[in-house]
């Protein structure tokens, strides 16, 4: 894509292995194209030892901003490696690109990984959850996540509880959606359950199925949810984690898909979409000029614009349509 700069971007961590694992993946993602993605941060990556890094600091968002300003780069594409809208994808990388990039760069923010309609990331997490060894019956699922301000997010969570829940068959007491934590008042309590108060619900053998990408403070093996996990289990049930999803090889995949079928964006729909209305007028008075003497009667000229107008919004949803994911 010339003139154009792709970012993998992430929340960022100050745990040396969240930025490797970024680095990771965006290799992955990056196998046979030409278009490179680079991993990207929104904060905190910075602050990490680059002895710890192989010798590499990491990016944050805002100085990978201002280089791509400095090397006249024309469009920025921003792949999101967030399960939903958090803030950071709605707000601070919105925010922080006005501040740095001037008036000659365009910013192109593609979907979150819930994307439509979650199914690519429930495949990932059912996968995830039968390599702990799980098996319908031997206890309870709790599919965790981080806990966030914005219902948009949570509401991931609890479409793909449900999605999971049909799947495989299981009832609400044998999968619950829950948060790792979560802001006081009750305008959040959208997060609920706690994994503390789940874990309490839990029977068998608890797998915390981790809706974490990266490993970190809270996601890693001696991390923020294993400690709530070992404090809070019941006596007599057992535990354990699951893989994270960007440890998953189909997540490189979905994230290359996305890059490769970006649907269009609303200006570029609604400039088509003028165009085909100007067309409704403008083939009419266009084809006297245009058309042979015998065809110059009136049913023929409707005849013909009826037809050159069916082509054109052919062509408007087949071009709409070749962009999305599927």
């Amino acid at each position: 894509m010339p003139g154009t700069r792709i970012f993998l971007v992430d929340n960022g961590s100050y745990e040396p292995a969240a930025t490797l694992a970024l680095r990771e993946l965006a290799g992955l993602i990056n196998v046979g194209r030409e278009d490179k993605v680079l991993p990207v941060s929104v904060m905190h990556s910075d602050k990490v030892d680059p002895a710890l890094l192989n010798g590499q600091p990491a990016s944050i968002f805002e100085q990978a901003v201002r280089q791509a300003k400095a090397d006249d780069v024309e469009e920025l594409i921003i792949l999101p490696l967030f399960i939903g809208p958090s803030r950071a994808v709605t707000e601070f990388i919105p925010k922080v690109f006005k501040e740095n990039a001037g008036d000659g760069m365009r910013l192109k923010i593609l979907p979150t990984l819930f994307d439509e309609d979650g199914s690519d990331l429930a495949h990932i997490l059912e996968e995830n959850l039968r390599a702990t060894g799980w098996r319908k019956g031997s206890g309870t699922v709790l599919l965790c996540d981080h806990g966030s301000p914005v219902r948009e997010v949570t509401a991931c969570r609890d479409h793909l509880a449900a999605a999971l829940r049909k799947e495989l068959g299981l009832k609400p007491d044998e999968l619950i959606g829950c948060s790792m934590e979560r802001r006081e008042g009750p305008e959040y309590d959208f997060n609920e359950p706690l994994l503390e108060d789940a874990l309490r619900q839990a029977k068998g053998e608890a797998v915390i199925l981790m809706m974490f990408l990266l490993p970190g403070r809270h996601a890693g093996p001696a991390g923020d949810v294993a400690t709530i996990a070992k404090e809070n289990v019941p006596a007599g049930v057992r535990w354990k984690l699951s893989p994270l999803i960007a440890s998953h090889d189909m997540l490189a995949a979905v994230l290359a898909m996305k890059l490769d079928h970006t649907p269009p964006s609303k200006l570029e729909i609604n400039v088509a979409t003028v165009l085909f209305m100007a067309a409704i007028f403008l083939v009419p008075v266009a084809l006297p000029f245009v058309l042979p003497d015998w065809l110059q009667s009136k049913t023929w000229k409707a005849l013909i614009s009826l037809a050159v107008l069916v082509v054109l919004l052919v062509a408007l949803f087949g071009w709409i349509g070749r962009t999305r994911k599927r």
